[in-house]
């Protein structure tokens, strides 16, 4: 019986000891209070509002001269007409030149090689430069509604032809300076002066040609930026 009293006496104490435990966990009276909200104050909410209506006004607009740019884009393309014209008609030349001094019988083989592979260089410099301006000429139709369109057209073709001439500088630079060099051998005299003036030359060409490519690209951002405000 002592030993049934004890085990009774064991287990009473840790029910007791469990119902305190959970009284504890559940009473509810011992958790922290919310605290009141305060209400937003209106007035600072006006206040924000118009600071950041002011913020907005005073961003910069930025303005278009639609007819300004309409004659500029028209300008450029007669431009870009020219060039393209010049650059058929020296592929023609150097292509005419080479075949006549060859079929003529001429000893200068240098002149004849230089000129025949010239002319298929320039073959394939004006076969890119006509598919890069007729993208733009194709889409170009003068409307005012569409000056903005065509001017950003026109940029991106003036930039792709710009590309263009600066990769030949690189091509033609070797074949050029070996031109040189070998017409300099054959009348023996020092290749110095020739190569010094064909390379500063091809230099001048490339410096030129990335000047108006950092000018287009700017232009070409401008332009972007207009169209999306």
């Amino acid at each position: 019986m002592n030993e049934e009293d004890s085990l009774l006496h064991k287990k009473s104490k840790v029910i007791l000891s469990t119902q305190s435990q959970a009284e504890a966990i559940l009473d509810v009276a011992t958790l922290p209070k919310n605290k009141a909200t305060k209400p937003l104050d209106s007035s600072v909410i006006d206040e924000q509002w118009a600071q950041m209506s002011q913020d907005w006004q005073s961003q910069p607009i930025i303005k278009t001269d639609i007819n300004r740019l309409l004659k500029q884009t028209k300008q450029r393309t007669v431009w870009a007409k020219s060039l393209l014209a010049i650059d058929i008609m020296a592929t023609l030349a150097m292509l005419f030149a080479a075949s006549y001094m060859w079929l003529s019988g001429s000893k200068d083989q240098a002149t004849i090689i230089y000129l025949g592979g010239g002319g298929i260089l320039s073959i394939i410099f004006v076969i890119f430069a006509i598919k890069v301006r007729l993208s733009a000429w194709k889409i170009n139709c003068g409307s005012p509604d569409k000056a903005i369109e065509h001017a950003i057209v026109g940029c991106q073709s003036s930039i792709s032809y710009i590309q263009l001439i600066k990769f030949s500088c690189l091509i033609i630079g070797p074949f050029a300076n070996w031109y040189v060099f070998a017409v300099t051998e054959q009348s023996e005299k020092s290749p110095i002066v020739g190569l010094a003036i064909l390379n500063i030359f091809l230099v001048s060409i490339w410096l030129v040609s990335q000047y108006f490519y950092i000018k287009r690209q700017a232009e070409l951002k401008q332009l972007n930026d207009i169209l999306i405000k």
